[in-house]
């Protein structure tokens, strides 16, 4: 129930509520109870949730509790990793999206690296 609970809290830090952020994007509170009971909303859904919110998708899944140790590999890793570490919530998921893009062109352009910087 990880994404109910993050969601509420993000709700309540910006003085609103489940109810009326659900009722803003469906124009029905319908889904809310949903919501609360496990139910994961559609994607389109989720995306509108945090734009209302100005906030990310990844922060209705984040668990502050669970600290992960990477150890990086060379300096480069080091240097993402302490890059990375250093941003908000929302440039890490602006990261991440610029990262998903050029594993996505890398894919396409059939593991060629030589493709244009993002």
């Amino acid at each position: 129930m990880l994404f109910a609970k993050n969601i509420n809290r993000i709700c309540k830090e910006r003085g609103t509520t489940l109810t009326a952020l659900v009722k803003q994007v469906k124009n029905s509170s319908s889904g809310t109870t949903a919501i609360n009971k496990g139910y994961l909303p559609k994607e389109a859904e989720m995306l509108e949730y945090a734009k209302i919110l100005d906030c990310s998708v990844m922060d209705f899944f984040s668990d502050d509790d669970e600290e992960i140790t990477i150890s990086p590999r060379d300096e480069d890793e080091k240097d993402i990793l302490r890059v990375y570490r250093s941003l908000s919530r929302r440039g890490k998921h602006e990261f991440m999206a610029m990262v998903y893009e050029y594993e996505n062109n890398k894919e396409l352009t059939g593991g060629n690296d030589n493709i244009t910087a993002i």
